[in-house]
């Protein structure tokens, strides 16, 4: 039986990364870990604002949710810092004009803000998750005011789907693509919950940091860690896994 990538992020990103996989002739499985809740708070009234940082398009989405469904001029028209490609269209399409694209996560927007920050005559706008891997604030700390806005929470999904809960129990997952150290220590939970904690004995992590790696646990059949946390990194090493493993 075939042997497939195993991707947990929340969806659409899930069957994005699967179709991006099949499209490489490589066979993947999306389960989702967790899926967003949007808030629509107000936006705070702390005077003018002079950008607005987007670390998902999750933030974009809850941002929407906050305004109405719809951007003002006044926060549309405002430059926009945003984390990756998806992220950066995701912002055009709600109504963004100026979208500056940074890669490597929230880290990589820091030098993209450091460098804009003299033209800049405002605090930021970080419309955020409720439960956050980066501070953005405190990355930012001597460099521009930031004012965190809480627009959407990462719940725990409750099941995994039956396709890839089948392949863990048969044995066919080659690998496992984690991007932040909760969806680590939910896949380990989620696996022991199924009894099939010693299932990533035949699995690959492919992570994007060493943080992710300390907090998937040990005992992994093989372990990838990429320079950077970005999706077309993990999946390119998700690639060439699979192009060795069916090859040898």
């Amino acid at each position: 039986m075939r042997k497939f990538i195993l991707t947990v992020r929340p969806e659409p990103d899930g069957a994005l990364d699967v179709a991006a996989l099949v499209r490489r002739n490589v066979p993947a499985l999306s389960a989702p870990l967790m899926a967003p809740s949007y808030h629509a708070p107000e936006i705070p009234a702390s005077g003018k604002f002079s950008g607005v940082i987007l670390t998902s398009r999750h933030a974009v989405t809850g941002l929407c949710a906050a305004t109405g469904g719809k951007l003002d001029d006044r926060i549309a028209g405002l430059p926009a810092f945003a984390v990756g490609r998806a992220t950066g269209r995701a912002a055009r399409e709600a109504g963004f004009r100026n979208v500056t694209i940074g890669h490597g996560g929230g880290a990589g927007l820091v030098p993209l803000i450091t460098e804009a920050a003299p033209r800049l005559d405002g605090p930021l706008l970080w419309p955020a998750a409720v439960h956050r891997g980066f501070d953005m604030a405190a990355a930012l700390d001597g460099i521009a005011d930031v004012v965190t806005m809480p627009v959407y929470e990462m719940r725990e999904t409750k099941t995994l789907p039956d396709d890839a809960v089948a392949a863990i129990a048969g044995g066919n997952v080659l690998g496992v693509i984690l991007m932040s150290a909760r969806s680590a220590r939910l896949f380990r939970e989620r696996l022991l919950a199924l009894g099939q904690d010693r299932a990533v004995a035949s699995m690959a992590l492919i992570a994007g940091s060493d943080a992710i790696v300390a907090a998937a646990g040990d005992s992994w059949a093989e372990t990838f860690v990429s320079k950077r946390p970005a999706r077309a990194r993990l999946l390119a090493i998700a690639s060439l896994l699979y192009d060795r493993r069916t090859r040898s």
